[in-house]
């Protein structure tokens, strides 16, 4: 008799996947996703998954910010099969992590959720205040001391979408086989106070635009939307769109070199402080699906 034949295929039963959303401010973390001898948010809910539930913990994240970057919006998904109570476990879960950390929903979700992958787009938004101010350099970069020629800044981001290589606006990485995007929105708009820093993002509620600006306003934001982004892309894009509008880098150098997908002879990736993470999207809404 064969016994491999006749052997009864013993299958582990696979255990319950669930989503939270959370939001974090990340000026003390380095990134998003875990890395050895680094605080970084994820190990940190890891620990706090695992003190909780007993088990070890496999996260994924929608995405892996830098070190620095803020999320306003963010999903993240695990296995586990010790939740029972699941606005209890919020609750237990939001008093173990740190204040910088919170949590806002934990949703059941099916076997095949990816946070990652099941992305259709993110939007990114940067701030910039204009008036120096000591209590505001960890949420939003200061820009006051420079003459910037707005208008060029816009033309410039203009150009970003018809771009679809961004060889030029990011940061080498073994991670990506492709550095085609595709950019939805690009825009820059007028901030009247710091509320606005931390208001909820949504992309159809625009700001006045820079035709209004006036030396009075708070500041600016710049919002950009597309199916997927590159390692530091987002940061280079805001940092050489200001070398623009300094004029360092003309507009017909930045539309040339990103067509040819070349580097900058000057490029600047703009400090994390501006920088969130503000909506992440799926087909359905959630990534429960």
């Amino acid at each position: 008799m064969n016994e491999e034949k006749n052997a009864v295929e013993i299958i582990e039963p696979k255990q319950q996947r669930w989503v939270i959303h959370l939001s974090y401010f990340g000026n003390k973390y380095s990134g998003w996703q875990v890395q050895p001898n680094s605080e970084t948010v994820q190990g940190v809910i890891n620990a706090a998954l695992r003190k909780l539930l007993r088990h070890p913990i496999a996260s994924m994240g929608c995405g892996r910010t830098d070190t620095g970057v803020h999320a306003k919006q963010f999903y993240m998904h695990f296995d586990s099969d010790s939740i029972t109570d699941i606005e209890n476990f919020k609750f237990r879960l939001n008093c173990v992590l740190p204040e910088d950390i919170a949590v806002h929903e934990v949703l059941k979700a099916k076997e095949r959720t990816n946070t990652r992958f099941n992305a259709t787009s993110r939007s990114y938004e940067y701030f910039i205040h204009f008036h120096k101010n000591a209590f505001l350099s960890r949420y939003s970069l200061f820009q006051g001391f420079y003459p910037i020629n707005w208008s060029d800044i816009e033309a410039a981001s203009e150009i970003l979408l018809q771009v679809k290589d961004f060889t030029s606006l990011c940061l080498p990485s073994e991670d990506f086989k492709t550095n085609i995007c595709h950019i939805e929105h690009a825009r820059w708009d007028v901030i009247d106070s710091f509320e606005k820093v931390l208001k909820p993002f949504e992309k159809d509620c625009l700001y006045p635009s820079l035709t209004t600006l006036q030396t009075q306003d708070f500041g600016v934001r710049f919002t950009i939307t597309s199916n997927r982004f590159l390692r530091g892309m987002v940061r280079t894009i805001v940092g050489t769109l200001l070398m623009v509008g300094k004029g360092k880098i003309s507009v017909q150098e930045f539309k040339d070199t990103v067509a040819n997908q070349a580097k900058f002879r000057m490029q600047l990736s703009a400090p994390p402080q501006g920088l969130y993470l503000s909506q992440v999207k799926y087909p359905d809404g959630y990534p429960i699906q």
